[in-house]
């Protein structure tokens, strides 16, 4: 099924370079400086955050309370404890309007067998709630009379920093360890947007041509997952590619809140979907659990897991058979198919994929454009049959469930881990 994109690129994630879309030259990799906001001019966004009057009062249920600061300019606010408003900001004057938002809740919801969430979500949860992990967006929309318009916009997704001041910072192309393999891979670029229904309420406001976007769907991103306080350092990598928003209600009223918190829990009010990878998810071990990410999410929290990549599948379920969730996707890995086809569903029997439905076939399309009704690819084979006359599904589908709350993010990119902001 085709899901007539928002965009097409990568979800919480470095995203590395996009040939010809991004520029680092104002980057002078000292992070975000200061609470005074560094947008460009004429961007929607003409006042810092200390300037702008919020309009919701500061909300004491929100969570890591004691991560500074904690004024009326930045302090958590609102249903959903954001800290700078995107609508006080809005330059009804300018030709684009700028929204930004952090991630305040990012759960996985798919993975039941092996990744319950009632185990591991309070793991999950907690790193957000103390700005450990932090996965920011931008987007630029034109503008015209006051209203969104028709025309070009712009999106930046991918792991950022909080800068302890209120305000937060993509990473630079310098930020991610050398020894971790290309050192950009946490940078973020802009991609290109269409605005082709400037009244939609939700994901249909925009969207990414599948050609147009394919590269930017095929590169690997890659989120970073840091210990705790009080200092932090990189624990392990999770890989993903193919990020497609599934629900997104972005209408006016939703500009500082996608979603709520109430009380101490958090009420979801989106929904996405991208494909992790065998081979790029089995290289870190998670340290809390001594295995990898793809050993987690094909046998569960097994410390004897054995090999996500050479162990020969089975039905889950059957007597002797150690894979609890077995692939369900196809990516591309060879560059010449990189050019063709993007990540896709390619088997339908795993549980929890709903709404996600396969587009496939089982000889691969010769020409590939979903957006002219095309299958989106080959259909794959889950136990890896030599017989099946199916490539071997080599991802899986990963839907989230995710609050987002309006925030600045400065344009100053940063080549330094977050470091502990507790009592700041």
């Amino acid at each position: 099924m085709r899901k007539s994109p928002w965009l097409s690129c990568l979800l919480a994630c470095g995203l590395s370079t996009l040939t010809g879309s991004c520029d680092s030259s104002d980057d002078d990799g000292s992070g975000g400086a200061g609470g005074k906001s560094s947008m460009k001019p004429d961007s929607g966004m003409s006042m810092s955050a200390a300037d702008v009057d919020n309009p919701d009062e500061l909300n004491d249920s929100c969570p890591a309370n004691d991560i500074g600061p904690t004024d009326d300019a930045f302090g958590l606010k609102g249903d959903c404890c954001y800290r700078t408003s995107n609508k006080a900001r809005i330059d009804e004057a300018a030709t684009q309007r700028v929204l930004e938002f952090r991630l305040s809740y990012f759960m996985l919801i798919n993975h039941l067998s092996t990744i319950d969430p009632t185990l591991f979500g309070g793991t999950t949860i907690d790193r957000f709630d103390n700005e450990e992990q932090n996965v920011l967006v931008r987007f630029s929309l034109p503008q015209k009379d006051g209203k969104v318009s028709k025309g070009k916009g712009k999106l930046k997704i991918g792991p950022g920093r909080y800068n302890c001041d209120g305000t937060y910072s993509f990473y630079s192309d310098k930020a991610a360890p050398k020894d971790g393999g290309d050192q950009d891979r946490w940078f973020v670029p802009e991609v290109e947007l269409d605005v082709v229904n400037p009244e939609a309420k939700d994901r249909t406001l925009v969207t990414a041509p599948f050609k147009a976007s394919l590269a930017t769907q095929n590169r690997a991103s890659y989120l970073p997952y840091l210990t705790g306080a009080p200092g932090f350092t990189l624990d392990w990598e999770g890989q993903s590619q193919g990020f497609d928003y599934l629900e997104l209600p972005i209408g006016e009223e939703n500009y500082d809140c996608i979603g709520s918190r109430k009380g101490s829990t958090w009420k979801p009010g989106g929904k996405s979907v991208a494909y992790g990878r065998l081979d790029l998810n089995d290289r870190d071990k998670i340290d809390l659990l001594g295995i990898t990410f793809c050993q987690l999410m094909a046998f569960g929290a097994d410390t004897s897991a054995p090999s996500c990549q050479t162990t020969e599948r089975c039905e889950p379920g059957k007597s002797g058979c150690r894979w609890k969730r077995l692939p369900d996707s196809l990516c591309p890995v060879s560059d010449e198919d990189k050019a063709k086809w993007g990540c896709h569903l390619g088997y339908a029997d795993n549980p929890d994929n709903a709404p996600l439905e396969p587009n496939c076939t089982k000889e691969a399309p010769k020409d590939i454009d979903p957006d002219n009704g095309t299958p989106e690819g080959q259909c794959c084979d889950p136990l890896a049959r030599e017989d099946s006359g199916l490539p071997a599904c080599n991802a899986w589908a990963q839907i989230n469930e995710f609050v987002a709350s309006a925030v600045e993010i400065t344009d100053k990119t940063s080549d330094e881990l977050q470091e502990s902001c507790h009592g700041k």
